[in-house]
């Protein structure tokens, strides 16, 4: 303690160029200390100590010296830029010069700083092009950040993504916090704890929960076609959004958000999207934006939504019922923490969160993949001509509509599939990390606790994997599945192995019942003025995905 004192009180009285030297110096072996560290697990600490220890400096200064006040700050105000300014430094020449990813080509910001990257992102929010052109330059596996790659190989697909992989999430998921306790289970990092949780989840998406949401969901699709009738016109951006958030808020909490049948808007779905874009260029530099959102009141966008999922929860607390079914997905999760269950949320913050994640996810989801599958019915109205024959074929009145006959179209299926291989709700995988032995994919050797992400529309849409990429062929995974080699072709729309989309087949339930009512009771086609080409050129890389105005016609059909 003596000898920290004399140290202090050494470097108060020296005077400016050795206090920047001994804090530089100071900045150099912090950095070596903390390389191996994951940075964002400490980084509030860090931020707090820093403010405490510049005015402890100050103290420290004022009392081990005759400086007045000033002196003292101006004193703690050079040892802290020159300790911050040789950090950064250190650190800048770490990642260029001496950084496991060195050898992996891109561009000279990227490989600096995640900044790079919110700053393409924030050109046109349209991230998923930049990546794109950067893959064009650079090739099939180019340095996106510090410690981040992106790999457009199809044999990354399964060692990244696959059942057996070793890869786990990356700091990627810890952009609104790093406490497995209080975050979603979207954003749990931990292996075996997003299982014992997943498990919960698994329940409330089962077969025979399904069909207890399959109802609700008929009565949705039956209101929005009632809307589509008295239209001339209707932007199906809008209007399928409608649609999947009225389901979800059906299926997640047995509540109607009311869009549909108001033609608006819930209010506090409305205040989160007009966030989107913001969220979407920060969740580049995942840290920030976990920094932003503890800032009293930067999160007041949300908040609306935030309270109505929240006063949704303690309702459901108030009248639970043990001996009932659940009659929705957050029904079940309550029932694993009533009932003291390992897989249960563990805490009212986490099951808070997978609430509101399970209603923005799982509706922009299936919003986006609903109007684009409108504008392909529109854009190639001679496969829809065959669809529409299929269903009429398995459902020729559409008062005898049922799911299971639905269901059988197989084509709805291919129509979905192919819909989502060349417009899939994420654009991009999210990134896994590899484990600290690394990873190698074919003659690439990639270094441990290295986060790696697959551009996902890039892979989908790669010539050398799927033939006639550019073309609407749902064939491709039907009839055709074997001489379009399709099996062999990446494709991940809802993820794979442990991380994959646990609402993947109530995205498919959503889907089929509604395309199926929409094409047997109408033809679909382009409104005047319209050609879909911005609609299909110009979405945003908002998180999830934001899509233009679509503006289509429902002519109805004359049919029973």
């Amino acid at each position: 303690m003596e000898a920290l004192q004399d140290l202090t009180k050494g470097v108060a009285q020296a005077d400016v160029f050795h206090i920047a030297g001994t804090a530089a110096l100071l900045g150099i072996l912090f950095h070596v200390a903390i390389r191996q560290t994951e940075f964002e697990l400490v980084m509030f600490h860090f931020m707090a100590a820093s403010v405490l220890a510049f005015f402890g400096l100050a103290s420290a200064f004022l009392r081990l010296s005759e400086h007045s006040i000033l002196a003292a700050l101006a004193k703690a105000t050079v040892f802290s830029t020159a300790f911050n300014t040789a950090l950064l430094t250190s650190i800048g020449i770490y990642r260029l010069v001496f950084h496991p990813c060195r050898k992996f080509p891109g561009p000279l910001g990227a490989k600096l700083t995640r900044f790079y990257a919110a700053k393409l992102s924030a050109k046109n929010v349209q991230y998923y092009k930049e990546l794109e052109a950067l893959h064009e330059r650079y090739g099939d596996v180019v340095r996106t950040g510090p410690r981040e790659l992106s790999v457009r190989r199809k044999s990354a697909v399964p060692i990244l993504y696959g059942p057996n992989s070793k890869c786990l999430k990356s700091t990627w998921y810890g952009q609104t916090g790093n406490d497995p306790v209080k975050c979603s289970i979207h954003m749990t990092r931990d292996f075996e704890q997003h299982r014992l949780r997943r498990r919960a989840w698994d329940r409330g998406f089962s077969m025979k929960a399904l069909a207890t949401y399959e109802p609700r969901i008929k009565g949705k699709a039956d209101a929005l076609i009632q809307q589509l009738r008295n239209k001339e016109h209707v932007d199906v951006s809008k209007w399928a959004m409608f649609f999947s958030f009225d389901v979800m808020g059906e299926v997640g909490f047995s509540k109607d958000f009311n869009n549909l049948a108001s033609g608006t808007e819930h209010p506090g779905i409305e205040a989160v999207h007009a966030h989107m874009t913001m969220l979407g260029i920060l969740s580049t530099v995942p840290w920030l934006l976990n920094v932003l959102g503890s800032i009293p009141g930067a999160a007041a966008g949300y908040s609306e939504f935030f309270g109505f999922c929240a006063n949704q929860i303690r309702e459901k607390n108030k009248t639970w019922n043990a001996d009932s079914y659940p009659q929705d997905v957050v029904g079940w999760l309550l029932k694993a923490v009533k009932e003291k269950d390992v897989s249960a949320s563990p805490s009212p913050e986490a099951l808070e969160d997978d609430s509101r994640v399970m209603i923005i996810a799982g509706s922009e989801t299936t919003a986006t993949t609903l109007a684009s599958a409108l504008y392909f019915l529109a854009k190639y109205p001679e496969k829809q001509k065959k669809l529409q024959q299929l269903v009429d074929q398995a459902i020729p009145q559409f008062s005898a509509w049922t799911y299971e006959k639905a269901k059988s179209v197989t084509y709805i299926d291919d129509w979905i599939s192919e819909t989502l291989r060349l417009r899939p709700a994420l654009l991009n995988g999210g990134p896994r990390e590899t484990p600290v032995e690394g990873i190698q994919i074919d003659e690439v050797v990639i270094p441990g606790k290295t986060n790696v992400l697959v551009p996902v529309l890039l892979i989908q849409k790669d010539p050398r994997y799927w033939p006639q990429t550019e073309d609407f062929i749902p064939e491709r995974f039907g009839e055709k599945r074997a001489e379009m080699e399709t099996d062999n072709s990446p494709y991940l729309p809802f993820s794979l192995g442990a991380y994959s989309c646990p609402g993947k087949n109530l995205a498919q339930l959503s889907l089929r019942i509604s395309l199926s009512s929409i094409v047997s009771n109408f033809d679909v086609s382009f409104a005047p003025n319209e050609t879909g080409e911005n609609f299909y050129n110009e979405i945003l890389d908002t998180f999830t995905v934001t899509l233009p105005s679509l503006d289509l016609r429902f002519i109805p059909r004359n049919r029973g």
